[in-house]
């Protein structure tokens, strides 16, 4: 994702894919539950090392964020784990 906004844009989806809420998702980022709130709202005065932060555990967790395109927005997905053979889905 080329942008800081585009960023802000997508974290909460991919917050709803985990089922997290704000307050989980800010203790696997190790920032407050405020700024899960502010980066949501793609409020002003957000370090990046905040948004990196909240990515980070996004991405963790198995969210893949997707790059917009001209014919559509950014976007997230959640990353496909390999099925091991005798392991139960």
């Amino acid at each position: 994702m080329d942008s800081t906004l585009e960023i802000m844009v997508v974290l909460r989806a991919g917050r709803a894919l985990l089922g997290l809420s704000q307050e989980e998702l800010a203790g696997l980022a190790g920032v407050s539950r405020q700024i899960v709130v502010r980066i949501e709202k793609c409020e002003g005065n957000v370090l990046v090392e905040s948004i990196e932060k909240v990515r980070a555990a996004l991405e963790a967790g198995g969210v893949a964020f997707i790059d917009g395109a001209a014919e559509r927005g950014p976007g997230v997905a959640l990353v496909r784990r390999p099925r091991v053979v005798g392991q139960p889905d």
